[in-house]
């Protein structure tokens, strides 16, 4: 039992360090239950003396138990048993686990199936630490498990394994060795130590920390991290993640960290943007750092930057915590100054720069940008030029697109006169037909990305402007019109300092994505199809707005600006948004963006609810569950001690048996009705001085003791192979029986029944 407790106080240190990697305390409770539960069992086991085998076999089913009790209980028979459907059910939520850890960001949030994987791994260390330590008394090697708790975090998460979790973990460690130590679970004897025996034993604890200590240190990823987190849009491609995952990542961070701020000579806010996606025939779509033009010097030559001519802008952007690779500015930038001369390039075909380095936080830099001049006559009066051979990537159809997005984009358009207004109508369309959410893509398992998303997305008709903005540059394309897809940052409220001057923070929840579709005359133009944008360009106004008046307000002008009813739509502070009904509550300012007071709306059924959701809370069943175990467990020990007191009488009363086997059957049963009452003798006795000791206090059973005696020493002490016949009856020791229940107290009547000493090993021959 001492064993148990040092177990669990091990693990629990151990978990100490998981915490960084998990938002809240979400997974303290079924984690908490899981292990408690597993070595509530195999401690039972152990104390029975079970064999090792056989303990780690019921550790197992205990975790299995565990799990379908707090992750499985509706699909498991009375809540609690596992049938075939749990089966598919437990698949399921491991399966969803990996889609909601690449398409989130650290530290995690509640999700059921997150926490079902959490609840096995540590179940799994729990079991493999207690068949080591216990089973196999080796206290070292169940230190790996300690280990083992901290690189999964570590590998999640930069910095989310602390000072503290590292001391906890070395700790656990210690104690491991200690406790097992004194308590007789290691195999160094503890009356008269070998000699050597200290310094080896300090050389154990010496390679336990240095497994501890080291291994973080040496382990690629541990301090780096090796999963999305969230933290690069740019998103490198050996991460895997390609920047419209990012950015989703970015939106369902709980850390809402600030990355750079901005002011601008308007004061008006400013999509600031990063990069752009041309080439869509990849699972996973990555800018291009190919034909990168060292000279940023060249942004303001006009014969190297034919940026039309428009309203010219200064932006003084100073970073935060940034780590990016690509620089944000509005586009189309003409110069940029305060960088230095080293290490950065920026790309002709999309005016992107970009950086060999990251690591900027503290830096500022100035940019100078043209803001092109568009209006609704203007874009019909130009041209797509879909015949320009420098376009012609910017037409390119992947093979694999969905047929969907073709018919799409034909019926949005029937009608429509010119280029212009055929892109307005697949912005319209997409914002009033289509509904924002945030969760529903990660959930249902189409986050932004590859051709495969787009297919999902325009099922469900649901997701945010990582399915937004790549759907209507595709269905741009499938109408001749030149498109492209950029990634940055939405214009977010100002702050207005004392002057009167605007001041713009930007934050990981500001990440947005949008398409870019060129009018001849005039470049690059800007849409906005996201239905969680509260408004759009003035060249583009949404449907039902008088497309000549130009009065759709900005994005910057409108934040904090309700969308009309006709809006589907429901920003990244609306929670999980239904496929089937648009949401009614109001978008918050910027597309993707998470107010801190907005609260998850209460008409979408989301799939991720939290067990307290349920109509019988988990830790009711829980605890209905760990009580049947526990009264399964407190009658196990009367269950096995009638069981082998009925094979002794059975194998007395069985003639087939030499008469050895059954006379020992007999004497055996008469010690241990002794034990469990608290009589033992000593091992050095007699049978003759062993049955007087033990028949002290029932004077009343001496004529039944005597026959046992008789019979052993027979079988003991008689000439082999004679033939003769025990007298002892079970009659006999039913009468023995009797006579210890009546002449002990309460306490030890229920002590033997419930708690019997002789399975303990109280009653050696």
């Amino acid at each position: 039992m001492e064993l148990c407790l040092l177990l669990l106080g091990a693990v629990a240190l151990g978990c100490v360090g998981m915490g960084g990697a998990l938002d809240g305390g979400w997974w303290i409770a079924p984690v908490a239950a899981t292990v408690v539960t597993v070595l509530v069992v195999t401690g039972a086991a152990r104390w029975l003396r079970l064999p090792s085998a056989v303990v780690t076999v019921l550790g197992l089913a205990a975790l299995l138990l565990a799990l379908t009790v707090v992750h499985l209980h509706s699909s498991a028979l009375l809540g609690f048993i596992p049938v075939p459907g749990t089966l598919s059910a437990a698949s399921e939520l491991w399966g969803s686990s990996g889609d909601f850890v690449a398409g989130t960001a650290a530290p995690y949030p509640f999700h059921s199936g997150l926490s079902f994987v959490l609840c096995a791994l540590v179940g799994l260390v729990t079991v493999f630490m207690e068949t080591v330590l216990v089973g196999l008394r080796m206290a070292g090697l169940a230190c790996l498990g300690i280990v083992a708790l901290l690189v999964v975090p570590a590998l999640t998460l930069p910095g989310s394994v602390t000072p503290l979790g590292l001391a906890a973990a070395v700790l656990a460690a210690l104690a491991l060795l200690a406790g097992s130590r004194s308590l007789g679970a290691t195999r160094a004897r503890r009356i008269a130590p070998t000699p050597g025996g200290l310094p080896r034993a300090l050389l154990v604890v010496a390679g336990v920390l240095a497994v501890v200590l080291f291994v973080p240190s040496v382990m690629p990823g541990f301090f780096n991290g090796a999963f999305p987190q969230g933290s690069s849009l740019t998103s490198e491609r050996a991460a895997g993640v390609g920047p419209l995952r990012a950015v989703g990542q970015d939106l369902r961070s709980q850390e809402h960290t600030t990355r750079f701020s901005y002011t601008a000579s308007d004061d008006r806010a400013q999509y600031m943007r990063l990069l752009t996606l041309s080439d869509f025939s990849s699972d996973e779509w990555f800018p291009t750092t190919d034909g990168l033009d060292e000279d940023l010097s060249g942004l303001s030559d006009a014969s190297r930057n034919p940026v039309p001519r428009g309203t010219e802008v200064t932006t003084k952007v100073t970073f935060d915590q940034y780590d990016e690779h690509w620089l944000p500015a509005p586009y189309a930038p003409v110069g940029v100054a305060g960088l230095g001369d080293e290490g950065w390039g920026w790309n002709p075909q999309d005016l992107s720069v970009h950086s060999e380095s990251t690591g900027m936080s503290g830096a500022s830099y100035t940019v100078t940008s043209t803001t092109p001049q568009a209006t609704p006559a203007t874009l019909r009066r130009a041209s797509s030029a879909s015949s320009d051979d420098a376009l012609a990537d910017y037409l390119k159809l992947p093979r694999d697109r969905p047929q969907a997005l073709a018919d799409a984009a034909r019926d949005f358009a029937r009608g429509a006169g010119t280029d212009y207004d055929r892109a307005l109508a697949l912005q319209n369309h997409l914002r009033r037909d289509f509904h924002y959410d945030l969760n529903a893509p990660l959930a249902q398992g189409y986050d932004a990305g590859g051709m495969g998303s787009l297919e999902k997305f325009m099922q469900t008709r649901t997701g945010y402007s990582g399915h937004f903005a790549p759907a209507m540059a595709l269905m741009a394309r499938e109408l001749g019109i030149p498109a492209r897809v950029a990634v940055g940052y939405l214009p977010t409220a100002a702050t207005v300092d004392a002057n009167g001057g605007s001041s713009y923070t930007v934050g990981t929840g500001d990440a947005h994505a949008w398409p870019e579709l060129y009018f001849e005359n005039v470049g690059w133009v800007r849409f906005e199809p996201t239905p969680g944008v509260p408004s759009t360009p003035d060249y583009a106004p949404d449907s039902g707005q008088d497309d000549s008046a130009g009065s759709s307000p900005s994005p910057g002008e409108s934040a904090g600006a309700e969308p009309s009813d006709a809006q589907p739509s429901d920003g990244h502070s609306q929670g999980s948004q239904s496929a089937d009904e648009p949401s009614q509550q109001p978008s918050t300012p910027g597309a993707d963006q998470q107010s801190p007071d907005a609260q998850p709306s209460q008409e979408s059924a989301p799939e991720e609810q939290r067990p307290a959701a349920l109509t019988i809370p988990w830790w009711v069943l829980a605890g209905g569950a760990l009580v049947l175990v526990l009264l399964v467990l407190a009658a196990l020990p009367r269950w096995l001690r009638r069981r082998r007191r009925r094979a002794r009488i059975a194998a007395l009363q069985d003639k087939s048996l030499p008469p050895q086997r059954r006379a020992n059957a007999a004497w055996d049963e008469f010690r241990a009705l002794a034990a469990d009452h608290g009589v033992t003798a000593r091992p050095s006795d007699t049978p003759r001085v062993a049955a007087r000791r033990l028949s002290a206090g029932i004077p009343a059973a001496a004529p039944a003791v005597e026959k046992l005696v008789e019979d052993v020493e027979t079988a003991g002490y008689g000439a082999p192979g004679a033939d003769w016949t025990p007298q002892t009856t079970p009659e006999d020791l039913a009468r023995i029986r009797d006579e210890f229940r009546h002449r002990a107290t309460r306490g030890k009547r229920l002590r033997a029944a419930w708690w019997p000493a002789s399975l303990r090993g109280g009653a050696r021959r």
